[in-house]
């Protein structure tokens, strides 16, 4: 009977704590490039982006549970999409195998939020560097960027994923719109 009364209560637990447990949110990035054609780049290149950021998530609500939340999709493959994007609207052909390659590390990409009983405020960061090979030279350039969101009450996921999509497309506007990288890929 003990026995019996200890694996029930044993149960009980695990079922009350596992439910106190709650899975970080996803959150959903999906950023467009929207700048247009800038420059005429002209020449087939290979793509790469890395995720080197020591910590993974995205989005990190401050002295709250759950306070992590995780993107929903691969981070490389979303930044990768919109560079591709804005490569091939600035007339770059996007291939497997070419003599260029531009590789995209990403160093920082996440949102720090605050939040009190009447305020919150979303401070977003990303930190991204370029590098070109060509032939046998190199181009390496370092880009950053940060936007700040504040309202009333608890933040809204949605806008804190909208601040960080804007960063991001800010970010590759601001690559496209570098005149030193874009005239040693045109070389």
């Amino acid at each position: 009977m003990a026995k019996t009364l200890y694996s029930v209560a044993t149960a009980g637990l695990l079922t009350i704590l596992s439910g106190c447990a709650a899975a970080p949110k996803a959150v959903i990035m999906n950023p467009q490039y929207s700048a247009g054609q800038i420059v005429q780049l002209n020449t087939p290149l290979t793509v790469n982006v890395v995720d080197l950021r020591t910590s993974k998530f995205t989005v990190k609500v401050l002295d709250t549970e759950p306070a992590v939340y995780l993107p929903d999709a691969n981070l490389p493959v979303t930044v990768s999409a919109v560079l591709e994007k804005a490569l091939a609207a600035n007339n770059a052909n996007v291939v497997p195998e070419a003599k260029t390659t531009l590789t995209l590390e990403i160093h920082r990409f996440l949102a720090l939020v605050s939040e009190s009983y009447s305020k919150h405020e979303s401070n977003a960061e990303a930190e991204f560097k370029i590098s070109v090979s060509k032939g046998g030279s190199t181009f390496t350039k370092s880009y950053s960027g940060k936007r700040t969101l504040s309202g009333s009450l608890k933040h809204d996921q949605a806008k804190i994923e909208g601040q960080l999509n804007t960063l991001a497309e800010q970010l590759v506007t601001h690559i496209m719109e570098d005149k030193e990288l874009t005239n040693f890929i045109s070389q």
